[in-house]
């Protein structure tokens, strides 16, 4: 299975949650952060909206929001 994407920008206390989340169970994530054109043009054709980070990119689907990415995170990974 390949790492899971995590599209978020590095200061945001919102996306910190998930971060730390990960972190603490050992979850390995490829961290995008969206301030850098790159990642923000990859969320962007993947139909996110970098205002309302953080996204979670997995098995072909885009999730948004902290509770929705923590939960799938829980369900696939613990």
């Amino acid at each position: 299975m390949e790492k899971p994407i995590l599209y978020y920008w590095a200061p945001c206390s919102t996306c910190s949650v998930t971060v730390n989340f990960a972190n603490e169970h050992g979850i390995e994530l490829d961290k995008r952060d969206v301030e850098l054109e790159g990642p923000y043009q990859e969320l962007l054709a993947l139909g996110g909206d970098a205002n309302l980070i953080p996204y979670l990119y997995a098995e072909g689907q885009l999730i948004n929001g902290n509770d929705a990415v923590i939960d799938y995170l829980t369900k696939t990974y613990l």
